[in-house]
């Protein structure tokens, strides 16, 4: 599965190809603002099944390994798995960004993604972190949420966390724009980086 994922995933994102066969109503006619999450992780795990491989949402990480019990549990927004070996390529992550007053809530989305990993054995060479904004704004600190992935984190029960060099973190912006008053369409996805 490791053959260009990475690559395939960038050039379906970015096209917006299969998300535009699928999912029209978010694409043209926009969705309402409270919908926008379950769009993004039906579209994120779609698009892995579209990529031949098994993909689930809200797939919980097994309590496992050296972080079995650090930290609460852990539900990847998207996970995808390798159909032959049934090992994680893929894990993903979707949260709203709107300003400096969301930074917290993408650098815990940061934290599910390093702690997923750990919990399954580093195994996925695709960790995603994708955001939405309605339409253009300041982007966030993409440095410090790379830094927290591969450096790691205290939990709240002030238990070490690991960063890691395994698996490349990708960082995605999901572009919106109103279609009708309170209903927004996806317009474009942009790479924010590879880290």
């Amino acid at each position: 599965m490791s053959d260009g994922l990475r690559a395939r995933l960038n050039a379906e994102l970015l096209a917006l190809q299969q998300a535009r066969e699928s999912f029209p109503l978010w694409t043209s006619r926009g969705l309402p603002d409270g919908t926008i999450h379950s769009a993004g992780i039906s579209m994120l795990t779609m698009l892995g099944q579209a990529l031949g491989c098994e993909a689930y949402c809200e797939m919980p990480a097994p309590r496992k390994g050296r972080y079995a019990h650090a930290g609460d549990d852990v539900r990847s927004d998207s996970a995808w798995f390798d159909r032959k070996t049934g090992g994680p390529v893929l894990l993903a992550e979707f949260e709203r960004y709107s300003g400096q007053t969301h930074e917290s809530e993408l650098l815990a989305k940061v934290k599910n993604l390093l702690l997923a990993h750990h919990r399954w054995g580093e195994m996925s060479e695709c960790l995603v972190l994708a955001y939405w904004t309605k339409s253009l704004r300041d982007l966030p600190d993409h440095d410090v949420l790379a830094h927290t992935f591969r450096r790691g984190f205290q939990t709240r029960a002030v238990e070490s966390v690991d960063g890691t060099s395994r698996g490349a973190l990708l960082i995605y912006q999901f572009i919106l724009k109103e279609a009708d008053p309170g209903f927004w369409r996806l317009d474009s996805v942009k790479e924010r980086g590879v880290r």
